[in-house]
């Protein structure tokens, strides 16, 4: 009875944990669900807040949400959790950056609108506000921003007013003289026409990177207008007068074959004329030595077919003569017409290299922007046919207008040179290297694998680091940034550009002398 009881007892405390067990998993499960909740709503509060400003953690968070709708294990979220976490890291030091940037605008575009004349002693009050405002927020600066549009504005409203608009006017011309510099630079760059011409244009080339008061600029427009216009019409006439030639040529060669071929086909003929005659004095004379058997008799017959011998020989050895000067005639020719040949060749071999210089960056003497987007549609097109890997970085000078500001636009040139030939050197034949912009170089690298792609960048950018510069009796070390990026999924060309800037705005932003990959 004693052990009926005891094991009634054990069962009845059996039972209060079981039941106390299953409340416990009951608030488990609801605190579980309220947690995947929270989770959600703050995932899609996520999506609102960073949506647009980065598409990659714009399809993380969808993919997020998407797997939090399925009756899935939440510790198996646990990767995509940290992948996103590493994204929202580099878009708040990008954000932090872009803040930053944002902070010296509002304080350079303060400066020029304090620097106008005319301003309202209101208006400069609520300008100095706003500059000496400090701003601890990304929100804090736009607000900035807004209110310094308003001014700007306001600003605008007074001096189109106002007799008092000629700074306006002035700054709005400063900025056409620049952007007329920048167009002339890029111009001649882009002509590189030889002799005087190409002489003249890269003397004002260098005269326009020193900088050019407004009417020097205006009489440099005129003349490098005039130096295109000659260098134009100096290669048109010189192709015209070498297709006259050409042409001069081919009708003498047309004329004097069509004379060859009528005497070939005379001569043809005489030929023929003169092998019947001598056949038939051939058959005469077998037959008289077969009918006459006094030989003396036939001798006056003998005397006159010997005389028609020596006239067919006399004709023959006319015809001979004519034949070689047709050989000669059809040898001149021939020699005319290889020399028409070499001629057209070399004048293709001309057009080539106009057409590789179109190609080539005057300065660096690697391609340019136009053969970058020639090879990249190409290597894009191979690609989508074969899937290999298609590598596509962005190389760019760190502090390269530092370089400039100090030692003179000719020293930077210089660095440009060398730098553009080390990159050449430091990569193999199949890939292509091209000056994208200003202090920056494209480099693509088709059906290359992980480990030896970045060896190659690797090499650019330790090579390059240690090159010894020197500028006015100093020594200057100069190093680039790489970013990097790989064709995937459904990638454009555009696509690839716009990952390599964003790439190389990472790498930058890590410090000098850098490499970065967004793959």
């Amino acid at each position: 009875m004693t052990d009926i009881n005891a094991v009634a007892s054990e069962v009845s405390k059996l039972k209060q944990r079981l039941d106390q067990a299953q409340l416990s998993y009951r608030d488990a499960s609801l605190k579980s669900r309220r947690e995947i909740v929270i989770l959600k709503r703050l995932i899609t509060r996520l999506s609102v807040a960073y949506r647009g400003l980065d598409s990659e953690l714009d399809t993380k968070l969808t993919e997020l949400r998407t797997e939090l709708d399925q009756p899935k294990d939440i510790s198996k979220l646990i990767p995509r959790l940290a992948v996103i976490e590493r994204l929202v890291t580099r878009q708040a030091g990008f954000t932090e950056k872009e803040n930053q940037r944002l902070e010296q605008q509002i304080h350079q575009s303060g400066e020029t609108l304090k620097r106008v004349h005319g301003l309202p002693a209101q208006l400069k009050r609520e300008l100095r506000n706003i500059l000496s405002a400090t701003s601890d927020s990304l929100a804090h600066n736009h607000q900035r921003i807004l209110r310094l549009l308003e001014l700007y504005e306001r600003s605008l409203k007074l001096i189109s007013t106002s007799n008092d608009n000629l700074v306006l006017k002035d700054t709005l011309d400063h900025d056409l003289q620049l952007q007329l510099t920048n167009e002339l630079q890029h111009l001649i760059t882009e002509l590189d026409f030889d002799g005087e011409s190409g002489d003249k244009l890269l003397t004002i080339r260098n005269r326009l990177l020193i900088g050019v008061p407004p009417q020097t600029l205006i009489e440099l427009s005129l003349e490098v207008l005039r130096l295109v216009l000659n260098g134009t019409h100096q290669e048109r006439r010189s192709s015209q007068k070498f297709l006259d030639s050409v042409n001069s040529d081919l009708a003498t060669l047309q004329k004097t074959t069509n004379q060859n071929v009528g005497q070939t086909s005379a001569l043809y003929a005489h030929h023929g004329e003169l092998t019947t005659e001598l056949a038939t004095v051939v058959n005469t004379v077998k037959q008289g030595l077969q009918d006459q058997k006094n030989l003396e008799n036939w001798r006056p017959t003998l005397t006159e077919l010997t005389k028609e011998l020596q006239v067919l020989v006399d004709r023959n050895r006319a015809l001979e003569k004519r034949e070689k000067m047709l050989i000669e005639q059809l040898s001149y020719n021939e020699n005319k017409v290889t020399t028409l040949f070499e001629q057209t060749q070399d004048y293709r071999q001309r057009l080539n290299d106009q057409e590789r210089k179109m190609f080539l960056d005057h300065l660096t003497k690697v391609y340019n922007r136009a053969a970058l987007n020639d090879r990249l549609e190409h290597e894009y097109r191979r690609w989508l046919r074969y899937q290999h890997p298609l590598c596509v970085s962005l190389i760019d000078i760190d502090d390269f207008k530092d370089i400039n500001d100090s030692y003179g636009h000719i020293a930077g040139d210089k660095a440009l040179k060398i730098i553009a030939r080390t990159i050449h050197q430091c990569l193999e034949e199949t890939d292509f290297i091209a000056r994208f912009d200003g202090d920056e170089f494209v480099v693509i690298m088709p059906d290359v694998s992980e480990e030896e792609r970045n060896k190659r960048l690797n090499k650019v950018r330790e090579s390059i680091s240690q090159l010894p510069f020197r500028f006015r009796d100093q020594n200057v070390t100069i190093s680039i940034s790489i970013g990097a990026t790989l064709f995937e999924g459904n990638d454009t060309p555009t696509d690839i550009i716009e990952r390599t800037e964003k790439a190389l705005y990472s790498a930058k932003s890590a410090g000098r002398n850098r490499m970065f990959w967004i793959l």
